[in-house]
């Protein structure tokens, strides 16, 4: 129902709440709160149901045993008190809860059916409904749909104490990480101040330690070389019943050796807090602030605003007028209050852990889920005897007056009940500039927001350039820090960053003191001197995530190659790694220093301006840049490749061996981006697919976690239907599923009704139209249509206009074109592939002379324990025709496997045959898809491919017809480049 009408579930789990959430297009809300509340009242809870869902807590949890923060949260719950609940495992997997159930002779569904009965009941549960509808109507569904739901006379649960007792407090934890990185946390408990909620003491403490202009902890800390982030803020795994404080330094190789200077510092400033009373003046500032951007606040996403309030509701403590404004507002001053909560800051208060890859120290533990190698000592009693001791650090002091602070909040236009103009006014264009303006006829705030693209070839031109574009935008950042914090807090934000054409700053906030930032940032950029302690900081920084990059999650793997396949400009992480030896501070302060010799300026200034103000801010630009003009035909701009028809597989292994988990990317190409109607349909293609393949490949097959289906579109080249599963089975497997449902949903598109036709066209058509939340998403999408070198700002009516001549029928002649393989004249396939070091990655000689459908059955029976050589199974494969037993033929395919092995009766024999008898055994569907298959080549209307020259590049061409390569630079360089994009409008400017 969702899918049809353009909308999504999901849910999630916190500490003490689960929160459903879905988003659903206005005219279906009625329909969906019906089904939504029946979850509720009567829900199914099948067996089947019950079992695929452990998987997918399973399939969650495998992707998560490799990420840094799942380690170390649940490290941190493991060594809090075993009497509080806090201390249990922060999520689950199959043996927790499958694998429990069956030790303990218990009944999961059971169970299931047991939690619901008992806390699904309407005294704690809370519901947000958003919508366009009257208060009136939205009451009367809600009075109508939830009534239903019985009230067990319960109260929310309370859990007595707190996690961290004073056998928790006092000690150091060293904890070995995944990915190349160091950090302090320190821990210190407090007592729930939820209800404080209107003078926020913890809010107030985060910002004055977590404060980043002159004189605080990481303006220190940065000097001496020793940390990039402080981050300081009440704990987000407090709950009702307790809170904790925490203090997150980010440290450097230096800092990591200075670890305990580090917590000498964060306390001499605590020191310092405690030393003088509260300062009213930093709080009324906060206040202020908070006045401001309460006042005007923006709008954004639905989904987001109920879920947000549906949490909120749940604190008991806050009253139904703070509902809205509780995550913005501060008010109510308190010294004593303040006093209270800061003095649970000491040392006999603190837990301190040190994440770091490599430890100086024996690591001499093991947690049980994650397999995390730790330590648990005693703060060093130095450390403690300083702590306690008075500290001093000359350069700490509290924060100066903030200058950034909005005066001027008038809104400048006031011709109210106009309707907006739908694209920008281009003011000039000259060589060397392009300045778009608009000024704020749609939400009448004093918000400004500036965007500007320097563009400069040097920035991306090879590998060695794009590292020291990375290291000059990190160095900046550091230098900017203590000026433009003061700026952030006031209401304005901003980044500045490199990209392939250039440098890219962007402002937003309130526009009185906008444009000074602006000057800040350019006066900086074109003054920029490399700093001896910086240049150390950063250029070891940079290599840290450049060499953190190889443990990324497959799916993020997979995409960096598949965009690597499919645009001209890319540097990978292992080009960056390969030339950074040639980084030194001299090279980038020359660098730097040439940079901007020529640009092209492209700048958009929305919002709270006038005209005249954003001429004045060009003329700016212009002067602070001081750059020669960039020429037209100099421009560095991104362009697609082309592939030829055929089917085209690319084959990597994970660069880290510790993750399970491999991936498969299936691009299938369905014509030119600048194509209208080509593009609407393969987004009502997208539209119709996303929730059936979700639904068959995640929910059914529990493939993956990871599953998803969406387009690719490339400005000036070509457009695709993505499909993604990021999975623990052959990728080879996971393949042949993606390409059977493909098979099949090709006869639920023909056998779709003219309704609901209809209903997916209605449902594209009103995301279409959705009204614009604030100015940051407007210009956002005008600055996008600026970027892509198309200029089309009228594409939303375009599109619906396209929208309105289409029927089902579109649908099925647009597939038959395009993604159908028998029938597409010119059926072209990328897949990429990212294979898990656990799995077996076929040789070239195996993928030459082996069928798919071999390769995928091996991959399956040894993700199911039964190893049996490839040869053996392709040999089994052939001789399986159309129409067999498919029992039969198992049971034969199972003998052979038990005739392999040494100890055909051993324990880890009889486990495997009995994965591969299950029901739902991946073994049996390749096995099925195997007779399936049986005596059939892969049909591609002819076309499989014109790439008789790949072999020159390493590649092989499977029994399937496809090509199977290795080398993904070496097949790139055989592809065609597309042309650059062509307006699709004059580009007149005013002036």
């Amino acid at each position: 129902y969702l899918s049809a009408h353009g909308g999504y579930s999901n849910a999630y789990t916190d500490l003490e709440d689960t929160c459903y959430f879905f988003e659903v297009t206005y005219d279906a809300l009625e329909g969906a709160l019906d089904r939504f509340s029946q979850f509720f009242i009567d829900p199914l809870f099948t067996a089947d149901c019950t079992d695929r869902e452990v998987r997918a807590v399973d399939s969650e949890h495998k992707k998560n045993i490799q990420n840094d923060m799942w380690r170390q949260y649940q490290l941190e719950k493991e060594l809090s008190s075993a009497d509080h609940p806090f201390s249990m495992f922060a999520t689950g997997n199959y043996d927790t809860l499958s694998g429990a159930a069956r030790r303990l002779g218990v009944d999961l569904r059971e169970r299931l059916l047991d939690f619901h009965a008992k806390y699904y009941s309407a005294d704690i549960m809370r519901l947000v409904i958003v919508g366009r509808d009257s208060l009136d109507q939205l009451t009367e569904w809600a009075v109508a749909k939830f009534s239903a739901i019985l009230s067990k006379g319960l109260t929310k649960p309370l859990f007595k104490g707190h996690p961290l007792t004073t056998s928790e407090m006092g000690k150091l934890i060293r904890l070995r990480s995944i990915r190349q990185q160091r950090s302090l946390d320190m821990t210190f408990a407090l007592p729930d101040v939820k209800p404080f909620h209107r003078s926020k003491p913890a809010q107030y403490l985060g910002s004055l330690l977590g404060h980043e202009g002159r004189g605080s902890i990481l303006s220190s800390l940065r000097k001496r070389g020793w940390a990039t982030t402080v981050v300081a803020g009440r704990s987000p795994t407090s709950a009702e019943g307790f809170d904790m404080f925490k203090v997150t330094v980010n440290l450097t190789e230096p800092g990591m050796e200075h670890y305990a200077d580090v917590v000498r510092m964060v306390f001499a400033y605590i020191q310092l807090l405690q030393a003088q009373p509260p300062q009213r003046w930093f709080h009324d500032e906060l206040q202020r602030i908070s006045e401001i951007e309460y006042r005007f606040m923006e709008k954004y996403e639905t989904v987001t605003l109920a879920s947000n309030l549906a949490s909120a509701m749940q604190n008991r403590y806050l009253p139904p007028d703070c509902m809205l404004s509780d995550g913005v507002r501060l008010s109510g001053f308190d010294e004593e209050l303040l006093m209270w909560v800061q003095s649970f800051l000491n040392p006999d208060n603190v837990r301190i852990v040190l994440a770091a890859r490599d430890q100086e120290v024996e690591l001499d533990r093991t947690e049980k889920h994650y397999d995390i190698s730790y330590r648990l000592d005693a703060i060093p009693e130095q450390l403690m005897r300083d702590i306690h001791g008075k500290l001093e650090f000359e350069e700490l002091h509290l924060p100066e007056p903030n200058r950034f602070i909005p005066d001027n909040l008038e809104v400048k236009n006031q011709r109210r009940g106009v309707a907006p103009a739908e694209a920008p006014t281009l003011l000039k264009r000259a060589e060397g500039l392009e300045l778009w303006f608009k000024q704020d006829d749609r939400f009448f705030l004093p918000r400004g927001n500036v965007r500007l693209m320097l563009e400069t070839p040097r920035v991306y031109e090879s590998p060695l350039s794009s590292v020291l574009s990375q290291l000059f935008m990190m160095v900046l950042k550091d230098r900017l820090t203590e000026v433009t914090y003061d700026a952030e807090i006031a209401g304005l934000w901003f980044d500045i960053s490199d990209t392939m054409e250039g440098v890219v700053v962007h402002i937003d906030g309130f526009n009185d003191k906008l444009l000074q930032l602006l000057r800040i940032l350019l006066e900086t950029l074109r003054s920029f001197r490399v700093e001896e302690t910086q240049f150390a900081v950063y250029s070891r920084e940079l290599k840290k995530k450049l060499d953190n990059a190889r443990h990324a999650e497959p799916y993020a793997h997979v995409q960096t190659n598949a965009g690597f396949l499919n645009q001209t400009m890319m540097w990978r992480f292992t080009d960056k790694l390969a030339t950074f030896e040639l980084v030194t501070q001299e090279r980038l302060q020359r660098f730097v220093d040439s940079l901007f010799e020529q640009t092209r300026v492209r700048m958009m200034v929305m919002g709270n301006f006038s005209e005249g103000e954003a001429l004045a801010a060009a003329d700016m630009v212009a002067a602070l840049m001081a750059s020669q003009a960039l020429p037209e035909y100099a421009r560095r701009v991104q362009r697609a490749l082309l592939h030829a028809p055929g089917v085209y597989v690319h084959h990597a292994r994970m660069p880290e061996e510790g993750n399970v988990n491999s991936c498969v990317d299936v691009s299938i190409y369905t014509g030119e981006t600048a194509d209208r109607r080509g593009r609407v349909l393969l987004d009502l293609v997208s539209l119709v697919i996303q929730e059936p393949f979700f639904d068959q490949l995640r929910t059914k097959e529990q493939l993956g976690y990871i599953t998803y289906s969406t387009d690719r579109k490339c400005n000036g080249g070509l457009m695709a239907l993505r499909l993604l599963v990021q999975s623990e089975s052959s990728p080879t497997y996971v393949r042949m599923r993606i390409e059977r449902f493909l098979r099949g949903f090709r006869g639920q598109l023909a056998e779709m009704t003219q309704t609901r036709f209809e209903s997916y066209a209605n449902s594209h058509r009103v995301a279409l139209e959705e009204k614009l939340k604030n100015l940051y998403d407007e210009s956002g999408r005008l600055w996008r249509h600026v970027g892509s070198g198309y200029y089309e700002f009228d594409k939303i009516a375009t599109d619906i206009a396209v929208l309105q001549t289409l029927g089902r029928a579109d649908l099925v002649e647009f597939w038959d074109a395009f993604v159908n393989p028998a029938t597409a004249p010119w059926y072209t396939e990328l897949a990429a592939t990212i294979w898990s070091t656990k799995i077996t990655q076929p040789t070239e000689a195996e993928l030459e002379r082996y069928p798919a459908a071999a390769i995928a059955l091996h991959g399956c029976m040894e993700h199911d324990g039964a190893a049996l050589a490839l040869a053996a199974v392709a040999a089994f494969v052939e001789q399986l025709h159309a129409g067999d037993d498919e029992e039969a033929a198992l049971e034969r395919l199972l003998g052979m496997y038990t005739e392999s092995v040494a100890d055909a009766g051993s324990e880890e024999v009889a486990k495997a045959l009995g994965k591969m008898r299950a029901a739902s055994s991946y073994v049996r569907t390749a096995l099925a898809m195997a007779c399936e298959q049986a005596g059939a080549a892969r049909q591609t209307n002819g076309h499989a491919g014109k790439g008789g020259g790949l072999y020159n590049i390493g590649a092989v061409r499977t029994p399937n017809g496809e090509w199977v390569f290795r080398e993904a630079a070496a097949f790139r360089a055989t592809l065609r480049q597309s042309g650059v994009p062509v307006p699709t409008r004059p580009l007149e400017p005013k002036y």
